[in-house]
């Protein structure tokens, strides 16, 4: 006579809860992982659709602008927002880091991902763009 052995469920184990755990765990981190590459993709070329628009609308600054900063900074820092209106970004702020180009930061976010854009602003209608990983 042979005793009737009970079948046991996957989560009525430890190992099966062990299992269960790993599994659902693993694909999270695969999923989260994958979201985060996209994402990373994602704010890079929103930023470099920032980094173009500013080219293009900073460069109107004259010289004479520059040379009146920061009493002109209001003008170029709303030049910069009109911009990037459009984007998942805002204006920093602005800055003369050594007293010859003005500096525009500019933050662009999307979900955990950051990026800092700085149009550097050097005159005779000379915008340098420069990307940075993280926030301003």
């Amino acid at each position: 006579m042979t005793s009737p052995v009970a079948l046991r469920r996957l989560t009525e184990t430890r190992e099966g809860r062990l299992t269960v755990i790993v599994v659902v765990g693993g694909t999270l981190l695969v999923a989260v992982s994958f979201a985060n590459v996209w994402m990373a993709n994602a704010i890079d070329d929103e930023a470099d659709r920032v980094r173009a628009a500013l080219r293009r609308e900073l460069v109107r600054v004259d010289d004479a602008e520059l040379a009146e900063y920061p009493g002109s900074a209001e003008r170029i820092e709303r030049l910069a927002a009109d911009a990037v209106e459009d984007r998942a970004a805002h204006v920093v702020g602005s800055e003369r880091p050594d007293g010859d180009e003005v500096v525009v930061a500019v933050d662009v976010a999307l979900g955990w991902q950051n990026r800092c854009v700085e149009a550097e602003l050097r005159g005779n209608a000379t915008v340098l763009t420069e990307r940075s990983a993280g926030p301003c």
